[in-house]
């Protein structure tokens, strides 16, 4: 049926059944009519009468005070009512109901129909030259209506007021098209508004403002706009041609509890975006944004927003920008053609994103210069500039995802920012894939980095970590590790790169440990001078030049290293370089070492095998002799090597000079482990056994050795795996921001995985008057680990004895696992000079036994103060005397072997500077 077919149904009605439709009231300009004016049948009529207005032009301010029903009597006339006044339309009380009029109000600013009291349904109507003010208590409901031609706001709801409005179309408003304040709540359904001034939807105060497939265009600040409290829910809709910002939200009711769970750095929220659930803030759920002149999402203040299936199309600065205390969560959304950067993050403000799609944007992909940002799953691509730019206090994590063809750099971090990347791609980045500046950090897991210049850059000494993460068919470098640079790379693999797999610069100290690199068309590994990087597990083949290339001045050491199929010498080392290569294994190529004039490199353990023009020397069946060293056989890189029989380990314990009582304790938890081992064997419960230990004693006292020798013991017993020993103390176990120090705490454990991880100095870790030190923060993850691993790893920390009190009552959890303390004792005068005795034959002297008499009156008598060094101080004591007896010796002119070989009296006493006291 027509909406006039509908009319006319209605009055027939009335006239039909008046009892029905309450009465019937007609209103005409007609000379004969009974009423003249609107006003004087509303006047007449009772509550329910319905009022018929024949077309004419009715100039009368209308007000309405009880329940009527005013309507058309003819959709082919017009009925227009004009007050030239005030309001041409005021609802007081009751329920109006007026339908298919033009009504006029009496200049564009001012009201031409208000509703304080009551309740107004608005049907077919046209308001021209003022607006619709709904406040107090009242209530409004329009459909089909139009208001055009208006400024100031074209529909207005304060102060508790409730409108419903449907099919509403507002054109032509030199101010706002609907505005909502105080408790306020409007609801549009199919709402169009174009050619407005200001703004389409304002919502100030604490009102709500609800959008279901509405269209907003042409208009000139903001498509919606949300400040103080107020909250807005749109759905199904759209902002177009906008002249400033698509959604402006400046403050916002808050969303409920739950809804924004506290994140630590690096964690990623659980599931997808957050769902904010019942009241607060402003959603967005399957809305468009196009053409903005400025921001397309605009975020600042306390203010918060949920966004899902929404697209952001050419915005003319950001698609989606967040400052203040602003919490903006953006889930399977897509921002496209930015002007500018596709989203900004700033000052204090946080982003969560899961599946969302930025393509195309003129800058930045991503730009975070504050605050917290997470994405999950999102995809960055066609970035002109970085597609993610870190600086400031930024934090940062990305979880999953792409970031994908940027002329520059895929992801960078500068400032102090914080970067936490997992699960990731980044592909077609011109310059670098990851840049890490010199005062950030980074935490890269599992990260795929393919194409571009260079894979990763690091800058920073803050000992970023790369872990399990793969780097493929790079132009240039895998991994740049610039000049004072200190990554830890973990399983990282990178194949294919142009030139060098891994570059470390000048004076860098970067740890690699089980990492891979293969088919690159540089040297695999190439460390400058000054660096002095520590590998271990390192696994390098099929390179163009040098499998290992340290250049002039160049140290470090490399541990379980295998080389293979290089075109160049496996390993080259400069001059003046002196690297450590322990259990290196060169294959398969046609030569393995070559050595500038001066280099000074060390060979422990290692052999070549299938190698055309050798150095090293090949595997024999029980052990390798490598000039002036005779070392048991290696195994496979990443095997222990070091552990023998329980017998040898044990002779090798008790012929350490002096520890009488440590001696007895590491026996007495020998016996205790092999019986719990028989017991075990037997089907039997076993003892208690406190694995970790806690080693008290002053510098020098042998408490390193001795962890060694535990280690292996253990390993002989198979209660460990291999029995090796990692050292560490703070600087490797604490970061120097926050989310470094649980990283790191945790790469040095993964490297102790079936040995012993000995903490030397642990008391630093709890500093005196640091309450809030990030120490605390590593002895928390080493507890959490020692109880993931309790059958993996033995944890020994060492200190002096009253540190090392204050160290285990620091955490609840280290008394109980650090049960047991041995102590070492300093050493005697005669133990001291047994240490140098032992050291003298170590090296083939003997110490003259008036040298022996003078060392003992010596050591009897030396000050022990706090900085005394115990068996170092002995060591030292030898080394001199070897110096001294050098010098004394050539100026024979024919000494005899035991003049060669014997330490005399005069070598000690002739000592020049204060070693002996």
């Amino acid at each position: 049926m027509t909406d006039r077919g509908a009319r006319t149904a209605a009055l027939g009605d009335a006239r039909e059944s008046p009892a029905a439709a309450g009465r019937l009231e007609r209103v005409s300009t007609r000379a004969w009519s009974r009423h003249k004016t609107i006003g004087s049948a509303v006047r007449a009529a009772k509550a329910g009468t319905v009022i018929s207005v024949a077309a004419g032009v009715y100039r009368e301010q209308l007000v309405v005070d009880r329940s009527v029903t005013i309507v058309a009597e003819d959709t082919s006339g017009t009925v227009e009512l004009v007050c030239p006044q005030g309001p041409a339309l005021s609802v007081r009380s009751g329920h109006a109901v007026v339908r298919g009029l033009t009504i006029r109000g009496p200049r564009p600013g001012a009201a031409a129909v208000s509703v304080g009291a009551g309740a107004l349904t608005l049907e077919d109507a046209l308001i021209t030259g003022g607006s619709i003010e709904v406040g107090g208590g009242s209530s409004a409901t329009l459909h089909r209506c139009a208001v055009e031609d208006t400024s100031a706001a074209a529909l207005a709801a304060v102060d508790g007021a409730r409108v419903q409005a449907y099919d509403l179309r507002i054109e032509r408003v030199d101010g706002v098209g609907v505005f909502a304040d105080g408790a306020a709540r409007v609801e549009l359904t199919r709402a169009t508004m174009n050619a407005l001034r200001s703004v389409g939807v304002s919502v100030a105060g604490t009102a709500t403002a609800i959008l279901d497939s509405c269209d907003v265009g042409h208009v000139g600040s903001a498509g919606l706009e949300v400040t103080a409290g107020g909250q807005a829910r749109v759905t199904e809709s759209s902002f177009h041609d906008v002249g400033g910002d698509g959604v402006r939200v400046t403050g916002s009711a808050a969303f409920g509890s739950g809804w924004w769970p506290p994140l630590r750095p690096g964690q990623a929220p659980a599931g997808g975006a957050s769902d904010p659930g019942g009241a607060g803030g402003v959603t967005l759920d399957r809305c468009r944004i196009d053409r903005t002149e400025e921001a397309g999402l605009l975020l600042h203040g306390p203010a918060q927003m949920s966004v899902t299936g929404t697209t952001v199309d050419r915005a003319g600065t950001a698609g989606a920008l967040a400052g203040g205390t602003s919490r903006l969560a953006l889930a399977d959304s897509r921002i496209t053609n930015s002007t500018q950067t596709a989203v900004a993050i700033r000052d204090d403000a946080e982003l969560r994103c899961t599946g969302v799609t930025i393509t195309d944007s003129a800058a930045n992909g991503v730009y975070a210069a504050g605050g917290q940002t997470v994405l999950r799953d999102c995809e960055i691509r066609r970035s002109a500039l970085t597609a993610m730019h870190l600086l400031g206090t930024a934090t940062v994590t990305v979880v999953g995802g792409v970031v994908d063809g940027t002329p520059e750099v895929g992801i960078r971090a500068v400032g102090r920012s914080l970067l936490h990347m997992h699960g990731s791609a980044i592909e077609a980045a011109g310059v670098r894939g990851v840049d890490i500046g010199e005062t950030a950090d980074a935490v890269l897991r599992r990260v795929t980095i393919t194409g571009g210049k260079v894979g990763v850059r690091v800058e920073t000494p803050h000992r970023p970590l790369l872990e399990d993460c793969q780097i493929q068919d790079v132009a240039q470098t895998g991994v740049e590790i610039a000049a004072g640079g200190a990554p830890t790379v973990v399983r990282v693999r990178v194949s294919g790169s142009g030139a060098a797999g891994v570059f470390i610069d000048e004076d860098a100290t970067p740890m690699l440990e089980d990492c891979e690199i293969t088919g690159v068309g540089g040297s695999g590994l190439a460390v400058w001078g000054g660096a002095r990087p520590l590998i271990r597990g390192l696994t390098v083949t099929r390179c163009q030049k040098n499998g290992l290339y340290f250049g002039p001045g160049a140290g470090g050491k490399v541990v379980d290293a295998e080389v293979a199929e290089t075109a160049y010498p496996a390993v080259f080392v400069g001059a003046e370089a002196e690297p450590a290569f322990v259990r290196c294994h060169v294959r398969d190529t046609d030569e393995d070492v070559t050595e500038a004039d001066g280099a000074r490199p060390t060979y422990d353990g290692c052999w070549s095998t299938d190698v055309a023009s050798a150095k090293l020397p090949a595997a024999a069946d029980d052990v390798v002799t490598v000039p002036g060293r005779t070392t048991p056989k290696p195994g496979k890189p990443g095997e222990d090597t070091a552990a023998g029989s329980l017998d040898t380990l044990l002779a090798q314990l008790e012929a350490l000079v002096g520890l009488t009582r440590v001696k007895k304790d590491v026996g007495t938890m020998v016996k205790l482990v092999q019986m719990v081992k028989r017991r075990r064997e037997a089907g039997l419960s076993p003892p208690p056994l406190s694995r970790h230990l806690v080693f008290a004693g002053n510098p020098g006292t042998g408490k390193t050795t001795v962890a060694r020798l535990y280690g292996q013991l253990l390993a002989a017993l198979g209660m460990l795996a291999n029995g090796h020993l990692v050292e560490v103390d703070r600087g490797t176990l604490v970061g120097e921001y926050v989310g470094h120090t649980a990283p790191k705490t945790q790469a040095a454990f993964r490297r102790a995985i079936g040995g012993v991880l000995f903490i030397d100095e642990a008391y630093a870790l709890v500093p005196e008057g640091q309450g809030s030190d990030f120490g605390q923060e590593a002895i928390s993850t080493l507890v959490k680990l020692m109880e993931d691993h309790r059958d993996e790893v033995v944890v020994i920390v060492a200190g002096y004895p009253e540190q090392m009190e204050h160290f285990i009552a620091a955490n609840p959890g280290l008394s109980s696992r650090f049960s047991r303390t041995l102590t070492f004792d300093d050493y005697s005068a005669a133990e001291l000079v047994g240490i140098v005795e032992v050291q003298a034959a170590e090296h083939q002297y003997r110490v003259s036994d008036d040298a022996r008499a003078t060392l003992m009156r010596y050591f009897g008598t030396v000050s022990r103060g706090d900085g005394f060094g115990n068996g170092r101080f002995a060591r030292k004591v030898f080394q001199q005397m070897t110096e001294q007896h050098a010098g004394r010796v050539t100026e024979l002119d024919d000494p005899s072997d035991d003049q060669l070989s014997t330490l005399e009296d005069a070598d000690f006493t002739s000592i020049d500077f204060d070693i002996r006291g």
